[in-house]
């Protein structure tokens, strides 16, 4: 087992610093505890799919199922409950899911796919039809993270047509809009305000978190498999964007802070990016 499988132990820092951060403001066991309970979890699958071919959809059909799949999970959103007026998640029983947090890293990998493969009016509308269902959602921070990650794989996909760099005026609209209208939501301290508990405590408290959550973005940016370089850097700014948003209003802080969809989703991304360097290495002579 070559030892890029090991990458996958990248998220522990920022999973037991959070957890650290809550035990000592005496957060209860059951919230901190099922961080890591997940992660675990979460690390060992990927180590059992390590030991499978890589699943790698060529035909149109494989890629535009789970595409449409998401938007019909984004659309049940609004038929949950969900939090004074906020529909983001899905609720089963006892566990809330963000289906935004959870499938958009899957979604940009797809969206990377049919553009290399000259999809891009059918990519164009997806981002399109998925910027506008966050914005109803509302949710600022993933339309931001979304749009503009999404921006970088047009733009280097894109043929140097005038009116498609204007198109692409149209998603941003969506990220002025969802900030205008902002949600009202009051941050819960252990989910969106973890950083200021770090900060609380020190400031080598809040150097050290920030450097574990800043780590989980080097390998797509620094280090991209050489043939899926602009899908990976594409993941890396959208979980940078989703960072740095966190300092502009009330939004879940990934993996350092109480929540499984942001642990999901970064594992679907991880293990793309780990199977896709497994790839690479799997084809030098």
């Amino acid at each position: 087992m070559q030892k890029i499988h090991y990458l996958t132990f990248i998220t522990f820092p920022a999973i037991l610093l959070g957890a650290i951060i809550m035990y000592i403001n005496d957060i209860p066991k059951s919230i901190w505890l099922q961080n890591i309970i997940v992660t675990v979890l979460f690390t060992l699958l990927s180590f059992l799919m390590f030991k499978k071919k890589k699943i790698n959809p060529n035909t149109k059909g494989k890629l535009y199922l789970p595409v449409v799949t998401i938007m019909i999970l984004l659309l049940l959103t609004f038929l949950d409950s969900g939090v004074e007026g906020i529909h983001r998640w899905l609720t089963l029983g006892p566990i809330s899911i963000n289906i935004s947090i959870v499938f958009l890293p899957l979604l940009l990998i797809l969206l990377s796919t049919l553009l290399s493969k000259n999809q891009w009016w059918k990519s164009y509308l997806i981002v399109l039809t998925t910027s506008f269902l966050l914005v109803l959602q509302p949710d600022a921070s993933t339309v931001t993270a979304f749009v503009i990650s999404t921006l970088v794989l047009f733009v280097c996909n894109i043929n140097r047509y005038s009116i498609r760099f204007t198109l692409l005026l149209i998603p941003l609209t969506f990220v002025i809009i969802s900030w205008i209208f902002i949600d009202s939501l009051a941050p819960v301290p252990y989910v969106e305000d973890i950083l200021f508990m770090a900060k609380d405590l020190g400031s080598l408290w809040f150097i050290i978190a920030l450097t574990s959550l800043f780590i989980l973005i080097i390998p797509f940016l620094f280090f991209p498999p050489k043939k899926q370089k602009i899908t990976s850097i594409s993941l890396g700014i959208y979980f940078l964007t989703l960072l740095i948003t966190t300092f502009f209003g009330h939004f879940p802080v990934i993996l350092m802070g109480y929540g499984i969809s942001p642990i999901i989703g970064y594992f679907i991304s991880i293990n793309w990016l780990i199977q896709s360097k497994q790839e690479e290495h799997s084809k030098v002579p």
